[in-house]
């Protein structure tokens, strides 16, 4: 395969497997279960335009960002702790006479873990992360903190940048002593040096051994924003196409179905995303073709409503399992 002709520069602004694809759950039962997260509803209250207006918006954390391990760490912290838990309790049949259950270890996790999921939704409150938009109505960049040198600003007063004038280099590099390697994708503005806070390393996946993801992942932004076309018809979009005016038109025409993906399950959809993946890795990136994109999906899936969870006893069970174990709201 070709992909590794790209490691020399920028990624090419162009799509060529032109298969779309973002898995979007399905947040309804979470809001009508919050467990024991006292201050869950505040997790979908978002009071910035674009982190609401899907339609418009493409909202990225910077991987850089180090507000990340104030959310990753404590959950990871947690994780840990309840697999000594767990070990602990399995060894509770060798423990001798003097040797018994750690019940100080079991009450220090859930300690943790309850503190972190109740507090999760407060620090969302007092800082915005480090977030950069990508604005398809404008054709901007927007960044929520400041830019030594911005000398523009959008409507919400933060720096922005025209999005012809923002890069994206496919990266390798060693993750730890071990040898292990893995690809990111960097975006910043195509003079770094006069802008080196532009720079974006965006995590796309937990296991970016492969560089297909990456690929991916730009082609989705760079056909999302060509405000030209309507929006690819995906999980992430549906509850949105209506209100982006070429997209509504496109699917008036193209007779597309009010509720498609909603109809699906999550584990359908990652189901439809595993297959588009292994079709992404049988093609040549360097030098096939662009592929006609995929504009009625429902003459190639069909949905299993069967197979959406729902608000039973099992649900709950999981979610607060989740909660107690790692501290996920």
């Amino acid at each position: 395969m070709s992909i590794l002709k790209y490691l020399g520069g920028a990624l090419p602004r162009k799509t060529i497997f032109n298969n779309f694809f973002k898995e979007k759950l399905d947040f309804e039962l979470e809001k009508k279960f919050k467990g024991v997260c006292l201050l869950h509803h505040w997790l979908f209250e978002e009071k910035k335009i674009y982190l609401s207006d899907s339609q418009r918006f493409q909202v990225h954390s910077c991987g850089n960002d180090g507000w990340r391990a104030l959310t990753l760490g404590p959950m990871f912290l947690g994780f840990v702790g309840s697999l000594v838990v767990a070990l602990d309790i399995m060894l509770i049949p060798f423990h001798g006479e003097e040797d018994t259950f750690h019940w100080w270890l079991l009450y220090l996790v859930l300690g943790w873990n309850l503190l972190f999921l109740n507090l999760m939704p407060v620090w969302g409150r007092i800082r915005t992360p480090n977030l950069a938009y990508f604005d398809r109505k404008t054709g901007k960049v927007g960044y929520t903190f400041d830019i030594h040198g911005c000398d523009e600003r959008d409507e919400f007063g933060n720096c922005c940048f025209d999005w012809r004038d923002m890069k994206c280099v496919l990266v390798n590099q060693s993750t730890d002593q071990g040898g292990s390697r893995a690809f990111f994708p960097v975006i910043s503005h195509k003079d770094r040096d006069k802008y080196p806070q532009t720079k974006m390393t965006i995590v796309v996946t937990e296991l970016a051994q492969n560089p297909i993801y990456c690929l991916l992942f730009w082609e989705r932004l760079v056909r999302f924003m060509d405000n030209t076309k309507a929006l690819p018809d995906i999980p992430e979009y549906e509850g949105y196409r209506y209100l982006d005016p070429i997209t509504a038109e496109f699917d008036k025409h193209n007779n597309r179905p009010e509720v498609y993906w909603r109809d699906m399950s999550f584990k359908q959809q990652t189901e439809i995303y595993d297959d588009l993946y292994k079709e992404a890795c049988e093609i040549d990136w360097y030098n096939d073709a662009p592929q006609p994109e995929i504009t009625k999906p429902w003459q190639r899936w069909t949905p299993e409503p069967e197979r959406k969870e729902t608000l039973n006893w099992k649900y709950k069970a999981k979610r607060l399992f989740m909660q107690l174990t790692c501290g996920i709201p």
